[in-house]
């Protein structure tokens, strides 16, 4: 880490990996999430707590809770948080799933907002969120084919990344190029797949919004 370039390259790393840790070992695991050595790991979590990033907190390293007013203010697109938020509570409203809105972020995808379903699921409900790439958002914004993709673009997790969830996301044309998914999530009693229809009407829904 010679350069201010790679200290921040190494900060990003530890931030995302800390939520991915325990107690235990804490350090040993961070350095093995972020393929950094512990010296190093150790001395970048000081300088995040410097400036609030992250806290020492019941024997562990936790992030700050001043990131999540910085995460609420994320937008690709002026106006997206909002518009999603109404198209996102009426879409839970008719199928009761756990319904996000999937951007990309850098290496992986994020969920820019969410809300929860009636069924309990294995995934951090929240705005924020990261989500595999194996899930339905993640397969529809890589543009991966193969037997779980559908029509108009859309694609399914039948439990290929959690066992008992299931996914349907469909993608979310944005101006100036900006791409998005609309995903549901619901246990394996209720595929997400049989709610296709709500979906797609609320994904066209939002794109009409930026339309307008």
């Amino acid at each position: 880490m010679a350069d201010g370039r790679s200290v921040v390259d190494g900060a990003f790393r530890v931030l995302r990996a800390l939520p991915a840790t325990g107690p235990e070992r804490q350090l040993a695991g961070l350095a093995r999430l972020t393929s950094l050595p512990r010296p190093t790991v150790h001395r970048l979590l000081g300088q995040l707590a410097e400036v609030g990033a992250v806290e020492w907190r019941d024997g562990r390293w936790v992030l700050a809770a001043g990131l999540l007013g910085l995460a609420q203010r994320v937008e690709p697109l002026a106006g997206l948080r909002e518009s999603a938020a109404v198209v996102i509570q009426a879409l839970h409203d008719e199928t009761g799933a756990a319904v996000s809105l999937v951007v990309p972020g850098g290496d992986a995808y994020v969920a820019l907002e969410m809300v929860p379903g009636r069924d309990p699921l294995p995934i951090d409900a929240r705005a924020g969120a990261a989500m595999p790439a194996g899930t339905a958002a993640g397969v529809v914004l890589s543009g991966t084919p193969g037997p779980r993709r559908r029509r108009f673009g859309a694609a399914v997790d039948d439990q290929h990344v959690y066992p008992g969830m299931t996914c349907y996301a469909v993608p979310v044309r944005l101006p100036g190029g900006h791409r998005a998914a609309l995903q549901i999530a619901t246990g394996a009693g209720y595929p997400a797949e049989r709610a296709a229809a709500p979906v797609h009407r609320a994904a066209a829904a939002l794109e009409r919004r930026f339309a307008a």
